[in-house]
């Protein structure tokens, strides 16, 4: 599918949009591509984190480090915005699995930055770059200049088209052994930052379906929402990462354009593939 043929539901959703919307998915049973500025590169805010759990498996997968390794966090290490570390008490330990469950889950941003300083920078970009990703670069451990605005320039950029293509390798099982892969979804699926890949769908975040599950990390800084995720449903499995970047809407609300415009792209992308 090139460029030019992405439904008409995305291109309406493109349009109406006050800022960028990057879109590329890919039905696995078929193999099924949609893009749209699949390729241009945008903030990925705290979208990236699916990366340095990548690295973080990868380096458990070669004996590196355990899931149960203890880290300590100290004062010095907690970061403002999203999270719930910088609220505890001035010194916590945790293993580093629980670290990871909180990166993801609730994107806590000190979680993010005691990971990256245990995995590394160069080799979290190893990782990505590995998985097939050209254009995605962790720069940097996040830092707020003010809530809820990241410091220019952005700490990570990336391209819709790169996180498809690590989902959908993590997917196949080539970036990691059955259990790893099995275990970095289990952690994926761990999401409490609900209503975009699912907003329009019928899903039960709380359900026990083996078949009805989505493993996804969401992306926001002002002006920026972003989710990429694999959406497994009982008619089949897709993957979908939308990126979007200059949004107009600044409101930190359930309704922000962003947030909105993902979750009709999640949908028109589940509707074309899936009817």
């Amino acid at each position: 599918m090139t460029e030019q043929q992405a439904p008409a539901s995305i291109r309406r959703i493109a349009g109406s949009f006050s800022g960028v919307l990057g879109v590329a998915a890919t039905n696995i049973k078929t193999g099924e591509q949609i893009v749209h500025n699949a390729d241009i590169v945008f903030p990925t805010a705290s979208m990236v984190k699916i990366g340095i759990l990548l690295e973080l498996f990868r380096q458990r997968e070669a004996g590196i480090l355990e899931l149960d390794d203890m880290r300590t966090i100290t004062k010095r290490d907690k970061v403002g915005g999203s999270g719930l570390i910088e609220n505890m008490s001035a010194q916590v330990e945790m293993p580093l699995y629980n670290i990871a469950v909180l990166m993801n889950a609730i994107s806590d941003n000190t979680a993010t930055n005691v990971l990256i300083d245990h995995l590394g920078i160069a080799s979290i970009n190893r990782a990505m770059q590995d998985a097939g990703m050209t254009k995605t670069v962790l720069r940097a451990k996040i830092a707020f200049t003010s809530p809820g605005k990241i410091a220019s320039p952005p700490f990570a950029v990336g391209t819709p088209r790169d996180f498809m293509t690590l989902m959908v390798n993590l997917h196949a099982g080539r970036l990691l052994n059955a259990k790893n892969t099995a275990d970095m979804l289990a952690i994926m699926k761990i999401q409490k930052n609900m209503g975009n890949l699912t907003r329009y769908m019928l899903f039960n975040p709380y359900g026990k379906d083996d078949k009805s599950w989505v493993a996804s990390k969401t992306g926001s800084v002002t002006g920026v929402r972003n989710e990429t995720g694999l959406v497994s449903t009982k008619r089949g499995v897709h993957v979908i990462s939308v990126m979007t970047k200059n949004g107009k809407d600044r409101k930190w609300t359930p309704d922000n354009e962003g947030t909105v415009t993902v979750a009709k792209v999640s949908k028109a992308v589940y509707d074309y593939f899936w009817g």
